[in-house]
């Protein structure tokens, strides 16, 4: 348990451990110059496209599809994250895979 002290010190402390903050719903779009496409070593038709049709919460997210194969893999990322401090992630996967 913390002594009252304590918890007033780390309460102070707080915001000074957060650095930046990245955050993203797409909710007013996909700003491809933040969320940039790319696939490095080689791209056979995997797209990238802002879909409406299916979403955790709000209207939008990202929707990868892959074209199959070992080149059939594409991203989409961003560069702006935090420096320095922890990096914490929070994602929602909705993964459909299909056999033949």
């Amino acid at each position: 348990m913390f002594s009252k002290p304590s918890l007033l010190a780390l309460a102070a402390l707080a915001p000074l451990t957060v650095v930046a903050q990245v955050s993203e719903g797409f909710e007013n779009g996909w700003n491809q110059t933040t969320w940039p496409v790319y696939a490095n070593d080689c791209n056979q038709g995997g797209k990238v496209t802002l879909d409406s049709t299916t979403a955790h919460t709000g209207k939008n997210s990202i929707r990868i599809d892959g074209a199959g194969g070992y080149c059939g893999h594409i991203f989409v990322g961003t560069t702006k994250v935090p420096t320095s401090g922890d990096v914490f992630v929070r994602t929602y996967l909705y993964v459909i895979i299909f056999f033949l």
